[in-house]
């Protein structure tokens, strides 16, 4: 650490002139991650690969589910079985974004994210395939952001994710009128203005996403960093 840092600055938000130094050769911690802006980097591309391989594993996975019909239940009690076209909902097919069009397709786009209270999971539900098994995981994380639902836990579920099981309280959260939709909202924001930056100058994503009032993601670019002209 130099001598500078122990006089205060450690843990404060770096700059071009008082940014921790390594002892070894003086250079800024970062080396050379960030050499200069470079559009669309060779790096995302490979990170894109990876997640296409992912993405066509969950596929695979999801086309060997067996779909069963379930029912929603609102939080006004109503009970729902099938949509508009007389279609059953199922697990692994119907959506919450499915459940809110039977309702009303303005409440459909209007909803953020779905609160979902499950009366249980379907037989070939697999935790493990969620990361919801082991220490320190998924489950642990969406339990912070739960409500105990009479021994149940309420869990924050994306509008496009299909169910899982029938739902005992199936909640739709919009922007203006649930903290915990703006969250969402503004978590999914965070990281779409972070991607920007990473194609637009193959800067590295540090800390962020949501703040109480909106969000941030803070970007490493060594000395390269944002010119007033970035703004307009």
């Amino acid at each position: 650490m130099s001598e500078e840092n122990k006089e205060g600055l450690q843990g404060r938000r770096a700059n071009a002139s008082a940014g921790p130094l390594m002892d070894a050769d003086k250079r800024q911690i970062g080396g050379d991650s960030f050499v200069k802006r470079t559009k669309d980097p060779e790096w995302i591309k490979k990170r894109e690969e990876i997640y296409a391989t992912i993405k066509a594993r969950r596929v695979e996975e999801l086309s060997k589910k067996t779909p069963v019909n379930i029912t929603v239940t609102m939080p006004d009690g109503n009970t729902l079985e099938k949509n508009k076209e007389g279609e059953p909902f199922q697990a692994w097919k119907t959506t919450p974004y499915d459940v809110a069009k039977t309702i009303s397709q303005g409440l459909a786009d209007a909803s953020t994210v779905a609160r979902v209270t499950f009366e249980k999971y379907v037989d070939d539900y697999s935790p493990a395939e969620d990361g919801m098994e082991g220490e320190d995981t998924l489950m642990d994380a969406m339990a912070e952001l739960s409500l105990e639902e009479g021994g149940s836990k309420a869990l924050l579920w994306d509008m496009l994710r299909p169910l899982v099981g029938p739902v005992s309280k199936l909640e739709l959260l919009k922007f203006d009128g649930d903290k915990e939709a703006k969250t969402v909202f503004w978590h999914s924001s965070a990281h779409m203005m972070g991607e920007a930056l990473e194609h637009l100058y193959g800067c590295k994503l540090t800390i962020g996403p949501p703040l109480a009032g909106g969000f941030y993601y803070d970007s490493y670019m060594g000395k390269d960093a944002f010119r007033e002209d970035d703004c307009k």
